[in-house]
């Protein structure tokens, strides 16, 4: 990393008003669980005092009727939460930062349920749970569930640009210093815009001139609204990622249109309801960084007075720098980033990338994904409860030793806390290096996030009063010898071997030794066991040439993988295809000298060839080591996979927690 950022941390004219950098707080909005209004309040703080130039707040529905994204959970800037905006608004004016409204109507999948209302969108039609959904949409569907969508008359289209105006009015009274129109990810502009919603045969639908005419309406009315100088943002999707959708080419074509009329465009892409498309809203790391800079670059080609801002897939200052040093845009808005590490704009600006918290876009933090409450930030334990922690936290009364038996991701997260607390620290690792399992990613593309939290780690253990000794492998002699008072055991797991004849073979390994000999070529591969780790090797593989069978017992892959994973591990497969095979309810009867025999659900057998087999079944842990230190201390805390498998966001939260605590 670089460390000076001289584009990033530029100013940015937005209309009328002057932006501190070109770093901007994507609007992120909680659908479900509501923490403490307290905690929600010090999230909006977080961003703005961490040195954002500008926090959007997200989904503010343009009336309390028929636009809201969640019932009961969003609303307008007037009604029952206007006094929750009224603050969030004070607290990022209070950092300094510039604050913007996003403002939106939801159309035909508004949230109505438990009401009488039935949404609005371009034309009737009847909206069942799961129906109009298609490529692999959303199973269940409330917010569209079981209503009749209501077509727009011209008397309805004038009450939403009327409710747009009346809500841009609002945020301009209350002092937001913009607006953010949003345009975007299927919502009710977005449904006329794009022919794949918009099957309308009069002079709001057909043509490129007809879509175009009621979302231009709106801007109309809201700029009427506002006056000639207040700066009015929108975002917009380039691409709808399905048949007959929205293309970048039509996108910026209308944003060449309305661009005297606003002051911004954010560039996005994919659609909301569908989970496919979903994907490319909020990016897992299945899915290529920066996946929207290409649309940016191709609408700042055409625009010629208003600033550009690309989203998405961008988690590190220097991706951010080079964006904006090539001209690929003129703002950087993030999201999933600013949850990871707040502090990730002033930390950049201070010579400190380094010691960001990179997210690893795991989606944990979206409701969609997890299809239900968040899961919280898998690096950042302290996302949604920071105040708790902080009044819970004890000051520390003696200085305690403590030492750590391993250093993975639980482990180092383990240490770090307790050197933060005061405490001495001693992490012992067998290994000449730090990482554990984080280390396959050292030469895998599939994880280029994984690879940014392993050195984060790495960097922070190593740039802390922690005494690291490496290559140094842990008894309970040794243990005993340290005379630790509290002791955090993070030994981890090895791979399962499972009872396959042949196993034992040269050509096959685990999946640890595969991704050491990821470089080496290979022509044939067979894959045992089809969960993410396995997918993703197949996946790197295939980007090199070899043709990869993956052999799985379920009847889906990723099948531990959350809902967005697996859509975007959908899309990625579609792309090579013609190197990958799946064979689903197959389990692997025998490895031969030169392939694998396997057997379907119907008793079918099958040599497939290979010249590697790859063993990805799971890990084993290692809970008897880890419970052999016990009694050495008083206090003994086993985290991470010596507990059972454990995802990153476990082990982060483990080896975190047990920190804290001492």
């Amino acid at each position: 990393m670089n460390g000076t950022y001289e584009h990033l941390f530029s100013p940015l004219r937005v209309g009328t008003i002057l932006l501190r950098n070109r770093i901007v707080a994507a609007p992120v909005t909680k659908y479900v669980y509501e923490q403490d209004p307290a905690e929600t309040l010090e999230l909006i703080a977080e961003k703005a005092r961490g040195g954002a130039g500008l926090v959007i707040l997200g989904s503010i529905a343009v009336n309390d009727t028929d636009a809201v994204i969640v019932n009961g959970k969003s609303g307008s800037l007037y009604g029952p939460f206007a006094a929750k905006y009224t603050e969030e608004l004070s607290i990022i004016h209070q950092y300094g930062a510039k604050a913007s409204a996003e403002l939106m109507h939801c159309g035909m999948f508004a949230d109505l349920m438990g009401t009488d209302l039935n949404p609005v969108g371009p034309q009737a039609m009847e909206v069942t749970l799961g129906d109009f959904q298609g490529y692999h949409g959303i199973l269940r569907n409330p917010p569209a569930g079981s209503k009749t969508v209501i077509g727009l008359d011209k008397a309805g289209m004038e009450k939403v640009c009327d409710d747009f105006a009346r809500s841009a009015a609002a945020a301009k009274k209350m002092g937001f210093d913009m607006i953010m129109l949003h345009f975007a990810h299927g919502w009710l502009p977005a449904q006329f815009l794009s022919p794949f919603f918009n099957h309308r045969t009069d002079e709001f639908g057909g043509s490129f001139e007809n879509r175009i005419r009621f979302p231009m309406m709106i801007i109309d009315r809201v700029r009427k609204a506002v006056g000639p100088d207040y700066p009015i943002d929108m975002r917009i999707g380039a691409k709808e990622y399905v048949e007959g959708g929205l293309e970048p080419e039509e996108v910026t074509e209308f944003i060449c249109r309305v661009e005297d009329r606003i002051d911004m465009v954010h560039i996005s892409s994919g659609l909301d309801k569908f989970i496919d498309q979903t994907s490319y809203i909020e990016s897992p790391s299945i899915h290529p960084h920066l996946i929207n800079v290409r649309f940016a670059e191709m609408v700042k080609q055409h625009v010629r007075k208003i600033p550009v801002v690309t989203v998405a897939g961008i988690t590190m200052p220097d991706e951010a720098e080079a964006i904006l040093a090539e001209g690929k845009a003129d703002a950087i808005a993030l999201g999933r980033a600013l949850i990871a590490d707040p502090e990730w704009p002033n930390k950049a600006r201070g010579g400190s990338a380094q010691s960001i918290c990179p997210c690893i876009r795991c989606v944990s933090c979206y409701t969609v994904a997890t299809e239900g409450p968040t899961q919280g930030c898998a690096v950042n334990p302290c996302y949604e409860r920071e105040l708790r922690l902080k009044t819970e936290e004890r000051a520390v009364e003696r200085k305690k030793k403590v030492v750590v038996i391993g250093g993975g991701p639980a482990g180092m997260r383990a240490a770090m806390e307790a050197d933060r607390r005061g405490h001495s620290v001693i992490l012992l690792e067998k290994e000449n290096r730090l990482g554990g399992l984080l280390n396959v990613s050292n030469d895998d593309p599939m994880k280029i996030d994984m690879g940014n939290y392993k050195r984060y780690l790495i960097h922070e253990v190593e740039h802390s009063g922690i005494d690291l000794r490496l290559g140094c492998e842990a008894t309970p002699e040794l243990v005993k010898g340290l005379q630790p008072d509290e002791i955090i055991a993070a030994v981890g797991s090895e791979p399962v071997k499972p009872r396959i004849p042949g196993i034992d073979r040269p050509l096959v390994v685990d999946i640890l030794a595969a991704h050491r000999k990821i470089r080496e070529s290979c022509r044939n591969m067979v894959v045992i066991g089809g969960g993410p780790s396995g997918c993703e090797l197949a996946l790197t593989m295939a980007e090199q040439g070899t043709h990869v069978t993956i052999v799985e017992m379920a009847d889906e892959l990723a099948a531990a993988g959350n809902l967005l994973y697996k859509a975007a591990l959908r899309i990625r497969m579609v792309e090579y295809r013609d190197r990958i095979d799946t064979m689903l309810k197959t389990s692997c009867s025998e490895i031969l000298e030169n392939g694998v025999l396997v057997s379907n659900a119907s008793g079918e057998q099958k040599v497939i060839p290979a010249d590697r087999v790859v063993c990805c079944v799971g890990m084993r842990d290692r809970k008897a080591l880890a419970e052999s230190f016990y009694g050495l201390a008083y206090d003994v805390s086993m985290i991470g996979d010596c507990m059972g498998a454990r995802r990153i966001n476990e082990a982060s939260h483990e080896g975190y927690f047990a920190g804290h605590r001492i």
